[in-house]
């Protein structure tokens, strides 16, 4: 993909007016916060287009990432300006040590793997050093981002075409956003309201076919977006003990670590059914964003990680899942639950075995693709569930449905959706919308697709991608 093919162009005149608006912006909150550190944070991207979704998605990425470095820090002031077509910009006032900040954005600009496609200047005006050099504190100057040479250098005397700064820039995007992301330390709040903020955000998108969403109950009579909200938040304090669980684990044996969660999932989903009234609202979430989030606890205790680790920790965790829930015992067990049943007659894994693969449709199919939808949020996920419902096979779905025959059908309406432009179309919304009341007139659901959804979303918001 080619990230500068969308954007308005702009030119060097308007380039260097929006630097001394910065400058002026700049002066000012020196004078107002004499005593304080002010931070400027701005892309770094050659070349006409400045700004456009996918270099915003970076700037939004990079800024949550600063900011999570600053914790402890008193910040002062902030302000942001995201839709210049200079390119997105920020301030930060921080209270604290010229020096030290200036190590902390310095790693940032050079460990962070979209650090290189930003600028972050210090200033302190009442300091004796007032503007600290990467040179000062012992660091190297910035390398190209083409050649890894001085990059002034390389500035200087045109070395490099726009052409082969733009591959690197897609690559870069690329490698971050659709295969192998980073994931900071972001601590337990952090991870804790993403999750609640995935769970949400999915019941609040529509039309979802046969899904609950705020207008609608689709093919479920016994919950409204309402009994979601409750149930999400009862699910809190199983989120934090996930998370815990994770990050305190020392052993080596990874499934006793699953094992765990997994009892603490079972009083969890006690707590749901209390919250709800009985209604079953996300005990499939309870299951896999457990796991998700006690892996992720586990591999950033000590630092960041990376998408790969996390998929390799929740394949230790899952190693023995489906040969102890679906290959041994069955036929002495009293009550299958409805995946058992479904590989017991298909020989289809569901969950069990979308865990035991480390969540190929989230880390393979749906993350990717959001990482490049463009759109409002509500459009973004419409396209990423409809994506996942046409690959997925969705054990809600063919429980409904009776049959496994219901996948090919699926995949039929995935593939016609897309075909008439998916939410950027009003074409496709219309056929969205018609499919939503076709769904509920069959009683069927897209349960397993919309829990894949969430995760997706929660990795997604952790990413930076949402």
């Amino acid at each position: 993909m080619n990230i500068f093919s969308k954007g308005k162009s702009t030119d060097l005149s308007a380039v260097l007016l929006q630097r001394e608006k910065r400058s002026h912006y700049q002066n000012q909150l020196e004078q107002r916060y004499p005593n304080k550190i002010v931070i400027s944070f701005k892309l770094n991207i050659p070349g006409p287009i400045k700004n456009n979704d996918y270099l915003a998605r970076i700037f939004q990425t990079g800024w949550r990432v600063l900011l999570s470095q600053l914790t402890g820090q008193v910040i002062e002031h902030s302000r942001m300006e995201a839709n210049l077509n200079t390119g997105p910009e920020a301030f930060l006032v921080v209270t604290g040590n010229l020096s030290a900040l200036k190590q902390l954005t310095i790693k940032f600009e050079d460990n962070f793997p979209l650090g290189r496609l930003f600028d972050v200047d210090l200033m302190a005006g009442q300091d004796e050093k007032y503007q600290l050099s990467r040179q000062d504190l012992g660091f190297a100057p910035r390398t190209c981002l083409i050649c890894n040479q001085d990059a002034k250098s390389c500035i200087k005397i045109q070395r490099h075409s726009l052409m082969e700064a733009y591959q690197v820039i897609n690559s870069l995007y690329a490698n971050y956003y659709q295969e192998n992301f980073y994931l900071f330390n972001w601590g337990e709040d952090t991870v804790i309201n993403a999750a609640l903020t995935a769970l949400l955000d999915e019941v609040t998108v529509t039309p979802k076919p046969g899904l609950v969403d705020p207008a609608s109950n689709g093919s479920h009579q016994d919950m409204t977006a309402f009994t979601f909200i409750e149930s999400s938040l009862a699910l809190r304090p199983y989120f934090v003990q996930a998370f815990e669980l994770g990050h305190n684990f020392q052993g080596t044996d990874l499934t006793s670590l699953f094992e765990q969660v997994r009892q603490a999932g079972i009083q969890a989903e006690q707590a749901m059914y209390l919250a709800t009234q009985g209604v079953n609202t996300h005990k499939g979430l309870i299951f896999s964003l457990g796991i998700m989030i006690a892996a992720l606890a586990q591999i950033t205790r000590t630092g960041p990680s990376h998408a790969g680790k996390l998929r390799q920790t929740i394949q230790a965790m899952t190693a023995n899942l489906v040969a102890t829930d679906l290959q041994q015992g069955l036929a002495e067990q009293k009550a299958l639950t409805a995946g058992q049943q479904q590989y017991q007659r298909y020989q289809l894994t569901g969950i069990r075995g979308e865990a035991a693969q480390a969540f190929p449709m989230v880390f393979e199919l749906a993350l990717p693709f959001l990482g490049q939808a463009t759109g409002a949020d509500n459009q973004r996920y419409l396209d990423t569930l409809m994506l996942i419902a046409g690959q997925l096979a969705d054990s809600t779905l063919i429980k409904r449905a009776g049959s496994p025959a219901i996948l090919a059908e699926m995949r039929a309406w995935s593939a016609e959706y897309f075909a008439l432009g998916g939410s950027q179309r009003e074409a496709g919304r219309t056929f969205l919308a018609n499919l939503d009341q076709d769904f509920i007139k069959r009683n069927l659901s897209l349960g397993g697709a919309a829990d894949t959804l969430v995760l997706t979303i929660f990795l997604a918001r952790l990413q930076g991608v949402v």
